[in-house]
């Protein structure tokens, strides 16, 4: 009971209605593009990629550039990438504004932990809200290969984690959290409550879409992948994979 009074208290957004981690952090702002560059040690050992907004990339041609362009530990700028087709590499950048103490706005997983692990009474209202995470396509992570990592209408959904980085948990479908998505639903909708015919529902939808994905994965191409993509459901990065 104290635990779930503790995650209620810090992680259970209302206006939201899902957990979310809470935090001095900014949920407004926008993605802008950035040139890459590449910059260096000193005695040039060691270089690495590095973004410049437009602004810095346009002041540092001019000259006029008034902050170091590159990192403290890379501080030589080198040469700006290309892109192969005689244009500049670019990659978009998540530019925040105001940080401030509030609910972090992503619906993925991490907002269902309560719900994957059974935490929650049956008869709270806080299932049937996360129920509806679940089981929406739109506003939540449902598709019709199984759960994805993250909403489909979130800002960073398929995002790169970092530039040159792909998206890992941003999307993509992975079983280990499907799984225990299953088990919580196979208790809810075992346990006498509100929420036990929309869980009943949900748990036969997911089993047969998860199940059926899987298996039409491996008799393709004979392998257990890493994850499966949210959109086809194909099998993508490391296979043979069952370590989750």
């Amino acid at each position: 009971q104290d635990l779930l009074t503790s995650l209620d208290r810090w992680h259970w957004d209302d206006s939201r209605k899902r957990y979310n981690d809470f935090g001095l952090h900014s949920n407004d702002g926008k993605y802008a593009p950035h040139v890459v560059v590449k910059c260096g040690t000193p005695d040039g050992s060691a270089s690495v990629e590095h973004a410049l907004s437009m602004d810095q990339y346009k002041q540092l041609q001019q000259g006029r550039t008034k902050l170091p362009p590159c990192p403290a530990d890379f501080p030589k700028f080198l040469f700006p990438l290309g892109d192969g087709q005689g244009g500049l590499l670019m990659r978009e950048k998540f530019m925040p504004k105001k940080e401030r103490l509030q609910f972090v706005d992503h619906s993925g997983y991490v907002s269902l932990f309560p719900l994957l692990l059974r935490l929650l009474p049956a008869d709270s209202p806080r299932v049937g809200d996360l129920l509806e995470l679940v089981g929406d396509p739109a506003k939540g992570i449902w598709s019709d290969f199984g759960l994805r990592s993250l909403a489909k209408g979130d800002k960073m959904y398929l995002r790169d984690n970092a530039p040159g980085d792909a998206p890992y948990w941003r999307g993509p479908i992975w079983i280990n959290c499907n799984f225990l998505a299953v088990d919580a639903l196979r208790h809810y909708a075992a346990v006498e409550g509100p929420h036990r015919t929309r869980a009943s529902e949900l748990l036969e939808a997911l089993r047969q879409n998860l199940v059926g994905n899987i298996l039409k994965n491996y008799q393709r191409t004979g392998f257990l992948w890493e994850q499966y993509n949210q959109e086809d459901g194909i099998g993508q990065r490391t296979h043979p994979f069952n370590g989750w």
